[in-house]
C-alpha cells in the first residue's frame, strides 16, 4: 500500500457520506481482503481431505459407539414408562412410584422431559382428596429403569425408585 492510498482512506475513515467512486474503492479493498484470507485458509481446509485406513476405522468405531449409546438410552427410556399403570386424577395422567413411604406421583407429562442431568421436579401426593405437590430433585441413569429421587436439594443423596407395574392378567 503506497502513500497515496493510505492518505486516500484517513480522508474516507472521516466521512459519513460516501460517493460512488469512494464507494467502489472501499468495497473492492474488501474483496481483495477476503480473497487474500481465504487464499490462506484453502490449503489448510484442502490437506485434510485423505484419511488414512486407521483414521477411517476411528471414526467409524467413534460413529457406531455413539449409535449404540444413543439406541440403549433410548430403550431404556422405553423400558423404564412400559406397561406402568397410569393414575387418574382430575384431568391429568400420573404414575406411582413404588417403596416409598407415602404414594408419591409423577406426572406422566413431565416424565417424558426427564435427563441424566438432576432437576427439580414436583412430586403429587394425595390427602383428602385434594393433590398437594412436593419439590424433589430427579434424574434418570442411562444404564438404570429406575428412576433416582433426592428429597433434599442442598444434600443432594440419590435414592432410586421404580414406577409401579401395569396389572397383569394371570392365565
Amino acid at each position: 500500500m503506497d502513500h497515496q492510498d493510505k492518505s486516500h482512506i484517513e480522508n474516507i475513515e472521516k466521512k459519513e457520506i460516501y460517493s460512488e467512486e469512494e464507494k467502489k474503492f472501499i468495497l473492492d479493498r474488501l474483496n481483495r481482503e477476503r480473497l487474500e484470507r481465504q487464499r490462506f485458509e484453502q490449503p489448510s481446509r484442502s490437506q485434510r481431505s485423505t484419511y488414512t485406513e486407521e483414521e477411517k476405522n476411528r471414526i467409524l468405531q467413534e460413529l457406531n459407539d455413539k449409535r449404540i449409546r444413543d439406541e440403549h438410552r433410548k430403550e431404556m427410556k422405553r423400558i423404564r414408562f412400559l406397561n406402568k399403570k397410569v393414575y387418574i386424577f382430575g384431568n391429568k395422567n400420573y404414575f406411582k412410584l413404588k417403596d416409598m413411604e407415602r404414594e408419591y406421583f409423577l406426572e406422566v407429562d413431565t416424565c417424558e422431559k426427564f435427563t441424566n442431568r438432576p432437576s427439580i421436579v414436583p412430586l403429587y401426593y394425595r390427602t383428602f382428596g385434594e393433590m398437594k405437590k412436593r419439590d424433589v430433585l430427579l434424574k434418570i441413569e442411562p444404564n438404570s429403569d429406575k428412576i433416582f429421587i433426592s428429597k433434599d436439594a442442598i444434600r443432594v443423596y440419590f435414592k432410586p425408585f421404580a414406577l409401579e407395574d401395569a396389572y397383569t392378567p394371570r392365565q
